[in-house]
């Protein structure tokens, strides 16, 4: 089964509150007016905000715009959620706005200097492709360049696969 694009989102921000309150926290999706918050949840004295990023079927990696690197804030949280078959619980990922926001910056900052991976970017001058690459709005997390800086080499986002435990050290 193959959803479009706003249905993807909108699936995941929904899959992340049904969780949310299965765990005792009082959901409530923000129908997209509030920037880059999803879901503000509460529970007990606690209050977190969620940032919700979906894939559907098996994919691990989550485009990100330039503008998630500003997004930092104690009690904010990106849930990343891989959806699987129509019947089939989602995945996911529970990871802090400071970690989010750090790897995006950082790895983004090494993948404008390193040489293409593909044969397209090597007909481009080196300083050509660093203004191009500068210029891109458009992040990936996790990506390949993780594995390239020493403070992200050991990442690897199953480590924060169903970390929901996180959220209640707010």
């Amino acid at each position: 089964m193959s959803l479009e694009k706003p249905l993807v989102g909108a699936c995941g921000v929904f899959h992340v509150s049904a969780e949310l309150s299965r765990r005792g926290w009082v959901a409530m999706p923000t129908i997209r007016n509030k920037a880059g918050i999803d879901i503000i949840a509460s529970k007990e004295d606690r209050d977190v905000k969620i940032q919700v990023k979906t894939n559907s079927y098996g994919k691990i990696k989550y485009p990100m715009s330039k503008s998630n690197e500003d997004l930092i804030e104690d009690n904010l949280y990106y849930i990343f959620v891989t959806l699987k078959n129509e019947f089939e619980r989602p995945d996911f990922y529970v990871v802090n706005s400071i970690l989010v926001a750090d790897y995006i910056k950082k790895t983004h900052e090494k993948w404008v200097t390193m040489p293409p991976r593909t044969k397209s970017g090597r007909n481009m001058s080196e300083e050509e492709r660093i203004r191009k690459r500068s210029a891109s709005t458009m992040r990936q997390f996790p990506n390949y360049a993780g594995n390239m800086i020493p403070e992200f080499q050991e990442f690897s986002i199953e480590d924060y696969k169903d970390e929901w435990d996180l959220l209640e050290l707010v």
